[in-house]
């Protein structure tokens, strides 16, 4: 008996973007196709949405589960009729080529789940064999080969920031976008309070596309309290003074946030999640520098020798870069998905860490699909998973995955 399914999909590993083919071949073995009896072969192409929202009882005993689906895309194809077409002479397998084309403006695939929601948009090619047996067409007696593919949205807009994007790689030079947080802070309950400002810059492009280098700068200036010239003289030249900045890029946190909006019958659901840590690694390109302390006088501050007063300025810069690989952000009737940059840096003291979010709008930046060959300089070190999306997605015999089987 030989180990090889009666029917099977070759399909290259791609990301798939709407609006293009989706070309592959199904694989018929004679050698069970007959004895199978299989009658027909059809090729089929599903995407779906799915949004799963449960709810306790008012009384705790017990819990409802409540969902929506939306039709993304259906096609089906009949490929082969028992009595048609057979092997080459000396040749066991049929081969039969397949091709589907993308509509426009799908949204991108997508798997999470969390305690009491979960969101799902999935897409996949079927080859289904249907037999007598079978109930009629996809019964369940049917022989049935699935292969979940990756799609993301076409993307015109994002495809120009990544050409802004890459010239910047090249030594080209664009606008910068900045957020700044400033915060006062103090070393207890009592006293002056110091000053700390954090900035943060990017490109000033209108989206984020995937898989290509974007720049970032994290500036970091405090400035203490006011304090007498003499006291300030008398400060251990190795010693931080209050509020010392982050001398190293492992101090700070900044990571990528997805923040979820999903509906089902009426019921919602808001999860926000990590997704990404722009991290420090060992190897890690990341420009620091950190300037000696500045002293700078106050203007008609204090009287007499060593009692002017002033204010020590301190500085931090840290630059490096940042890649995306997950799912565009994207909006249908009942799930939304958003991102957003946090940055946080820490200072000592109870309350004292600058905290910054900044909304941003992440695209394909594609405009064609995307195979792991591609000469193209942006194709993802992890071709296997472009989107970093969850293993369950790629599991073809999840439940999930029933769903497009009507």
């Amino acid at each position: 008996m030989s180990s090889r399914p009666a029917i099977s999909i070759h399909l290259p590993r791609t990301l798939f973007v709407s609006s293009c083919p989706i070309e592959g071949v199904v694989e018929l073995d004679f050698r069970q196709i007959q004895p199978d009896n299989i009658q027909q072969v059809y090729i089929k192409l599903r995407g779906l949405a799915k949004t799963v929202v449960e709810r306790e009882s008012s009384d705790r005993e017990s819990r409802s589960t409540y969902r929506e689906l939306t039709p993304l895309v259906r096609e089906d194809v009949l490929l082969w009729t028992r009595g048609t077409a057979y092997p080459s002479p000396g040749s066991d397998t049929l081969r039969l080529p397949f091709r589907f084309h993308l509509p426009p403006d799908l949204p991108p695939s997508f798997h999470d789940a969390f305690l009491h929601s979960w969101a799902s948009v999935r897409y996949s090619v079927t080859a289904v064999g249907t037999r007598p047996s079978g109930g009629g067409v996809f019964g369940s007696g049917d022989r049935v080969f699935r292969v979940p593919i990756a799609v993301v949205p076409r993307d015109v807009l994002g495809l120009r920031a990544r050409d802004t994007l890459v010239a910047l790689q090249a030594g080209g030079a664009c606008k910068w976008r900045s957020g700044v947080v400033e915060q006062k802070l103090r070393r207890g309950l009592w006293g002056e309070y110091a000053t700390a400002q954090v900035t943060l810059l990017l490109p000033d492009t209108p989206v984020r596309p995937l898989f290509v280098p974007i720049p970032f700068e994290i500036h970091v200036k405090t400035t203490s309290a006011p304090v007498a010239r003499a006291k300030a003289d008398a400060h251990p030249a190795d010693k931080p003074v209050f509020p010392p900045p982050p001398v190293a890029y492992s101090e700070v946190e900044f990571k990528l946030r997805r923040q979820l909006r999903l509906c089902a019958k009426g019921y919602r659901a808001e999860p926000l999640t990590d997704v990404a840590a722009f991290a420090w690694f060992p190897g890690a390109a990341v420009d620091t520098d950190v300037p000696e302390r500045e002293w700078v006088p106050l203007a008609a501050e204090g009287k007499g020798k060593g009692k002017e007063k002033g204010v020590w300025v301190q500085r931090s810069s840290f630059r490096s870069t940042f890649t995306l690989d997950c799912p565009p952000s994207f909006e249908l009737d009942h799930l939304k998905c958003e991102y957003l940059l946090e940055l946080k840096v820490p200072f000592p003291g109870i309350g004292n860490n600058a905290h910054m979010t900044v909304p941003i709008t992440i695209t394909s930046g594609l405009e064609s699909s995307l195979a792991k060959d591609d000469p193209r300089p942006y194709v993802p070190q992890n071709p296997a998973n472009f989107l970093n999306l969850k293993q369950s997605y790629w599991d073809a015999s999840h439940y999930d995955y029933e769903l497009h089987d009507d």
